[in-house]
């Protein structure tokens, strides 16, 4: 009887502890701005799939496969940049984003098997309603899921309005880097 309680109490700390990495995996983001030209696939790819991530991931699979538990926390990963940036108000892609676009599009289709899931969260500044944000902000990640599905036929794609509740310029909530686009894997 008391072998039986042990080991559900094992088990039970053993789920609560895997929760809780998986919540803050989730929570840490290793961000990577690429924000002074249109970049490469190559150089998207880098940014949204970084070494040090895919070589922990690595890691954990060759200690799952040998029956551990891998114990590392991987973050999840994110590009962002100001070259996917919105006029005021506005859901219309410039020319220079969808220039960026193309080189996600592409990086994306050449990982295709390193990522499951792709969340695009669009962001506002602090200028309008938080209603009218929500609404804007889910608007900018349609209108950029649009465009690659379109162009690349992506699947898997999910978009997120963040609002104003994550600002990138912290100092300038009005900033135009804050009316921007960031791309989540899910890998």
């Amino acid at each position: 009887m008391k072998t039986s309680k042990l080991f559900l109490m094992s088990a039970l700390i053993s789920a609560l502890l895997a929760s809780f990495q998986v919540s803050a995996a989730d929570t840490e983001r290793k961000t990577t701005s690429i924000n002074d030209k249109v970049p490469t696939p190559d150089q998207v790819a880098d940014a949204m799939f970084p070494k040090e991530i895919r070589d922990l991931k690595a890691e954990c699979a060759a200690a799952e496969k040998a029956g551990m538990r891998c114990q590392s926390r991987i973050p999840k990963s994110s590009l962002d940049s100001v070259l996917v940036t919105f006029p005021r108000g506005s859901a219309a892609l410039t020319g220079e984003a969808k220039e960026f676009l193309d080189a996600v599009g592409k990086a994306l289709q050449a990982r295709e098997s390193l990522w499951t899931s792709l969340r695009i969260e669009g962001h506002t500044d602090v200028t309008g309603s938080p209603a009218v944000n929500e609404k804007l902000s889910k608007e900018r990640a349609d209108v950029v899921k649009s465009y690659l599905v379109k162009n690349f036929a992506l699947k898997n794609v999910e978009t997120v309005g963040r609002s104003s509740e994550q600002p990138k310029d912290t100092a300038d909530p009005t900033s135009a880097a804050n009316r921007r686009i960031e791309f989540v894997p899910e890998w």
